[in-house]
């Protein structure tokens, strides 16, 4: 029994120390917006329309170099090549209660900062979204992990609070894509920042990312002209720079992102393919014919994590960019 304690005690330890290991790299916050913004004019009061966190699961990358005639005869089959990787090990309600644990944090930051959090019922009221608002608009907290709009992709909200959301159905007007949904959320959200309100609009976008595109622009470049396919990926742990933290004009984001170490083991992945060729046919007599195959290389790979480590890496992570987005904006409204 003493051994079975002792052991317990050993793992407890050893896992503290190793989450303890964990550090969060440099964090160089850039603002997009007017030069000479500032919220010294605009209320103490902040509007938090939405707050997602994107946890990437999956990543799957393909390259495709279609055949032909050569240049100097011949030619030449379609090549491709995929790859796709899968992180294993995560409870994808943990990650919703971590984004529950987040955003407090978040909203603790804010009122630390001097700031009241305005009640979301004034945003679902406003004028701006009162066009076909039960069509087009929800009024929600999260309900646990959803499939985000990408492939391999969590999305959670905070299931403590309800934001304004727009539905997917929106996507379906005029045949329009998903990319036509995020334009609409952008332009309407837009709308409300023109108008005098007695609040600072905000939202938060956060993409955790796991895997990313190891390929250079010169490396994809001398396989073209190779008329090869090739894919390249590799693990990694960051708060990707496409996370935003919008207060009314200004977006305030990581240049580079915000990379926490001692998470992933580092490992790589690739997928590629050579095209075949005919340069000098087959004499059939009146004809010479070239024959040529399409090929492909498919690649799939599982990536095991710790769930202790991610959970907490992803937490200092967020927390870091989120303490300096929130301490930005307040070095501008102060």
């Amino acid at each position: 029994m003493k051994r079975k304690l002792i052991l317990a005690t050993l793992l407890i330890v050893f896992t503290a120390l190793t989450a303890f290991g964990q550090k969060v790299e440099d964090v160089n916050i850039k603002k997009l917006g007017p030069a000479n913004l500032n919220y010294r004019k605009e209320a103490k009061r902040i509007m938090i329309a939405d707050f997602q966190v994107n946890y990437q699961t999956a990543l799957n990358l393909e390259d495709e170099k279609k055949g032909g005639k050569m240049w100097r005869g011949g030619i030449k089959g379609d090549a491709k090549a995929s790859l796709t990787v899968v992180l294993d090990g995560l409870n994808p309600d943990d990650l919703q209660t971590l984004t529950d644990q987040l955003y407090a944090e978040y909203v603790a930051d804010l009122k630390a900062q001097g700031f009241e959090i305005a009640p979301i019922e004034e945003l679902w009221e406003n004028k701006a979204y009162e066009k076909n608002r039960e069509d087009r608009w929800e009024l929600k907290a999260g309900s646990g992990p959803e499939q985000g709009k990408e492939f391999g992709v969590i999305l959670t909200r905070p299931s403590i609070q309800k934001f304004v959301v727009a539905q997917r159905t929106v996507d379906k007007e005029n045949g329009s894509p998903l990319s036509k949904l995020a334009d609409y959320e952008t332009s309407t959200e837009n709308k409300v920042i023109n108008q005098k309100t007695d609040y600072i609009f905000n939202k938060v976008v956060l993409e955790v990312i796991v895997f990313e595109n190891s390929q250079s622009e010169l490396s994809r470049t001398l396989n073209r002209h190779a008329g090869s396919a090739q894919v390249n990926a590799e693990t990694t742990f960051k708060i990707s720079e496409a996370s935003t933290n919008r207060f009314g004009m200004g977006t305030f984001m990581a240049k580079g992102g915000v990379e926490v170490a001692d998470v992933m083991e580092r490992q790589k992945f690739e997928a590629g393919q050579n095209a075949d060729t005919d340069k000098r046919g087959t004499d059939m007599g009146v004809l010479r014919v070239w024959r040529v195959e399409n090929r492909e290389d498919a690649n799939f790979a599982t990536v095991k994590c710790d769930p202790a480590l991610y959970l907490k890496g992803a937490e200092l992570g967020v927390d870091a960019f989120l303490k300096s987005t929130v301490q930005a904006m307040a070095d501008k409204a102060n």
